[in-house]
């Protein structure tokens, strides 16, 4: 068995980008095979597209794409907040699901955390959900929500249990965002951008299955959530300033700005891509 160290990792990983990198892929193409070598994501585990490797090893990796040209899995936006929290809370069903398309960039996510009456109290949730015959319906509104104009998917924060403490009142869902129970309204700022959006929720619906962990845990899962984002540590690229520390930033903006003065996939070429 060969010895995990900084000399064997950059030696495999450089094996194996210089047999397989080619500019010419799509780059859903080139990321699946990412993926399925593990490369993509290093310090995942083996089951989930990655290598087990030691996120102090990820570098080393990253080092050889760098060499070589090659683009790498998606990093930009929540998704990367959304791998981090399947992959410690989600079930297998849920990353069977979701995280080989999180790391190939096809879908979007969003967060749905923070509501117009909370502030910065995230767990003053009051969006609620209830579970009515075999599904949870969804009603009540966020704010602040970057790209859920786009978004397939968000992290949803809803209050289930109104008897309990609000921390323990809480469930984490992922929620579709094409259905018709969710309306999504820009948040027009001063320089004319709609940077953030507000979402309303109508009966939205929520499957069983896309409720992450346990009723009532909302809000361990949250701070798994949060964690990420305030650390700047995203699960994606280890020692890296992930997009999403930018995004919170400009968020905070936004609230402070908005209190001042609001008066109220496609394949393509990887050697274009962005990420």
């Amino acid at each position: 068995m060969t010895e995990i160290n900084e000399v064997s990792v950059r030696t495999d990983a450089r094996a194996w980008l210089e047999a397989n990198w080619n500019p010419d892929y799509g780059l859903v193409e080139w990321r699946l095979n990412l993926a399925e070598a593990g490369w993509g994501v290093p310090h995942w585990p083996s089951r989930w597209y990655g290598r087990d490797l030691p996120v102090g090893l990820v570098p080393v990796v990253e080092e050889e794409f760098r060499r070589i040209g090659a683009i790498g899995v998606a990093k930009v936006g929540i998704r990367t907040l959304a791998a981090a929290t399947i992959l410690e809370h989600g079930t297998d069903w849920q990353k069977e699901k979701f995280l080989l398309r999180i790391l190939t960039g096809e879908d979007i996510w969003c967060q749905l955390f923070s509501e117009p009456g909370s502030g910065s109290d995230v767990a003053g949730a009051v969006t609620r959900a209830e579970f009515r015959g075999n599904q949870w319906v969804v009603n009540g509104q966020k704010v602040w929500t970057t790209s859920a104009h786009k978004a397939h998917w968000g992290l949803l924060l809803a209050r289930t249990d109104w008897d309990q403490p609000k921390h323990r009142g809480l469930s984490y869902f992922i929620i579709d965002m094409k259905q018709p129970g969710v309306t999504v309204q820009p948040l027009r700022q001063m320089n004319g951008y709609a940077s953030f959006n507000q979402v309303f929720f109508t009966d939205a619906k929520v499957e069983p299955e896309f409720l992450v962990s346990d009723v009532g845990n909302g809000w361990a899962v949250t701070t798994t959530t949060l964690m990420h984002e305030r650390r700047g540590a995203d699960a994606l690229a280890a020692g890296q300033s992930p997009p999403t520390s930018r995004a919170a930033s400009m968020r905070r903006s936004a609230r402070k700005s908005a209190r001042r003065w609001s008066p109220t996939s496609g394949i393509r070429s990887v050697r274009a891509a962005s990420i």
